[in-house]
């Protein structure tokens, strides 16, 4: 069933910061040496304490997808369930164009996606900030049509149809060679700092596709 339960867990939950590194983490974990993992590899309760934050896509058209799983980070956003609207419907006009070429990357590339979002505040309105991740997952066919996605808000204000500026996004090509550890992977899960270590600064450069608001942060080990 495609569905994610996500109740009585507000003493569960991740902080906010944590939670797309979290994702990032277990979505390595399920490569197990194969590009991109399958829909059906997503276990909520491997999720459980990012649920309120997690989403699934389906693609619909070249850079558009639907919310077939939605979170209650969005519901409580929008002041609606989100369930099968466009994702491009909480960015606004003057940055769905980028925004829909991302999610095509991200689904044909295939490649991850960091964004951050923002809304400029106005008359008793509070501005807010958003950060998205985009993780590309294949559906039972084996066509890379899913997306297993991640969204935390910063920011107060009454609930209601909200529209997102991108401001930044950071795009990486998906491969094999892309966190160098595919034997590791069918051992055990990926962490965050295993894949920073693993990572020299110029596989980053050659691995990480720029977009118009990129911003690359090389980490560069001590060793």
């Amino acid at each position: 069933m495609d569905k994610f339960v996500n109740e009585n867990m507000s003493e569960d939950r991740l902080d906010g910061a944590l939670v797309l590194d979290r994702m990032e983490d277990y979505w390595g974990s399920l490569r197990r040496g194969a590009t991109v993992p399958y829909r059906s590899d997503v276990d909520p309760r491997s999720v459980q304490r990012m649920l309120r934050h997690s989403f699934i896509l389906e693609r619909i058209a070249p850079g558009m997808a639907k919310l077939r799983v939605s979170c209650n980070t969005l519901a409580d956003l929008q002041g609606m369930d989100m369930r099968g609207m466009p994702i491009a419907s909480i960015i606004s006009e003057e940055s769905r164009e980028e925004f829909r070429e991302i999610l095509e990357q991200v689904f044909s590339g295939p490649a991850t996606a960091r964004l951050d979002l923002s809304t400029s505040g106005g008359f008793r309105r509070d501005g807010k900030s958003a950060s998205m991740l985009l993780l590309p997952l294949r559906s039972d066919s084996g066509a890379i049509n899913r997306i297993l996605g991640a969204i935390t808000v910063d920011g107060a204000g009454r609930k209601g149809p909200t529209r997102f500026d991108l401001t930044e996004s950071l795009i990486r090509e998906v491969s094999v060679r892309d966190d160098g550890l595919a034997e590791r992977l069918s051992v055990r899960p990926v962490t965050l700092a295993d894949r920073q270590n693993a990572l020299q600064p110029e596989d980053i450069r050659a691995n990480t596709v720029p977009t118009k608001h990129a911003h690359l942060r090389l980490v560069v080990s001590d060793a």
